[in-house]
């Protein structure tokens, strides 16, 4: 049914911080058990003791896509416990909940299915939009589709304005919560001086190089358009909204 084994998890936790761990962390999780069981997010954190210390981790996470037809046809067992309509909603209450316990999530989406259309593509400039509004810490990686097949995968000169206009909101997000973290980076004693402003220099010079590619590529794309044209079309859409969820939790 996978429902995490909460007792499970927690005693491997306890075991290994009584080994004499300053931490545990983990490489991924799920959006799905996270919003299925709050309270082992909670009870993970605690024994971390991340409350406290207000030491944050991170993990990495899959998004892929939030529309309910792709949700369907690609990500599979991905949303159990909870239906593929819910995970939308899933991975918004799952990025609430990380946040709210000091997990600082590194999740990716997919960007240029074969069979996606632009209202597909809403569903998840919505999500990105509604990450913008809650506040959300973390990165969200846009990966191009690849596939077995080359004339199947996703290139660049290939994005539509709906694509395009995903890929940048997750970059506009990523430059936000960069900047966010960079005082904290700063604080950080775990780093000399001079690795804290090698850190800096690449994280600003990274991000905004990034930008500016993306600005240089909308206009190669879409006739000399500003990304500023094309994102406020999509902007004002809403075409599409997150179904809540209905699924109980533990």
């Amino acid at each position: 049914d996978f429902i995490p084994n909460r007792d499970a998890i927690t005693e491997l936790w306890k075991g290994l911080k009584g080994l004499g761990a300053n931490f545990i962390g983990t490489t991924h999780m799920t959006f799905s058990a996270v919003a299925a069981d709050p309270e082992l997010m909670r009870q993970i954190s605690s024994i971390n003791k991340q409350d406290e210390t207000g030491r944050w981790l991170a993990t990495n996470l899959g998004i892929e896509t939030v529309a309910p037809n792709m949700v369907k046809k690609h990500l599979g067992v991905k949303t159990r416990p909870f239906a593929p309509e819910e995970w939308g909603s899933v991975v918004r209450e799952g990025a609430k909940i990380l946040n709210e316990n000091h997990w600082f999530p590194a999740a990716t989406i997919i960007i240029g299915w074969p069979d996606e259309t632009p209202d597909d593509v809403q569903y998840t400039i919505d999500m990105m939009s509604d990450f913008r509004e809650m506040n959300f810490r973390g990165l969200v990686a846009p990966l191009l589709y690849q596939d077995f097949s080359e004339k199947n995968s996703m290139h660049f000169g290939n994005l539509n304005e709906a694509q395009f206009t995903l890929f940048w909101k997750c970059w506009e997000n990523n430059l936000r919560v960069i900047n966010d973290i960079i005082p904290i980076i700063l604080r950080n004693k775990t780093y000399g001086p001079p690795m804290k402003v090698f850190m800096y220099g690449i994280l600003k010079a990274g991000t905004w190089a990034i930008m500016r590619y993306l600005r240089g590529l909308c206009k190669d794309l879409f006739n000399g358009r500003t990304p500023d044209e094309i994102i406020d079309k999509y902007a004002r859409s809403r075409s599409v909204s997150a179904p809540k969820i209905q699924t109980k939790k533990l």
